[in-house]
């Protein structure tokens, strides 16, 4: 029994059949806790810059022909190049 024993731990010590599956599922689970400790350091100054854009958009180029900002409705009278130098 001991050296059945002996040859099978002998055996499992130089099996490698399974290592590479193991190696990419640590290799995942480190580029998840990457990814997700990225996110949560960079995706709320992502969120706030996106929603400045949009401000500094709307803000800017929606206005109407007369200088005043536009109305959602309002969208026959919308110079969408004011303050680009284009339009017309």
């Amino acid at each position: 029994m001991n050296i059945k024993l002996r040859h099978l731990l002998a055996k499992l010590k130089t099996d490698e059949r399974g290592l590479s599956t193991v190696e990419y599922v640590v290799l995942l689970v480190l580029i998840v806790a990457v990814a997700v400790a990225l996110w949560n350091t960079f995706g709320t100054n992502v969120a706030t810059k996106l929603s400045d854009a949009g401000t500094a958009f709307n803000t800017k180029v929606v206005t109407t022909h007369d200088g005043t900002k536009a109305d959602i409705g309002e969208s026959a009278d919308v110079d969408y190049g004011a303050g680009l130098g284009t339009g017309p």
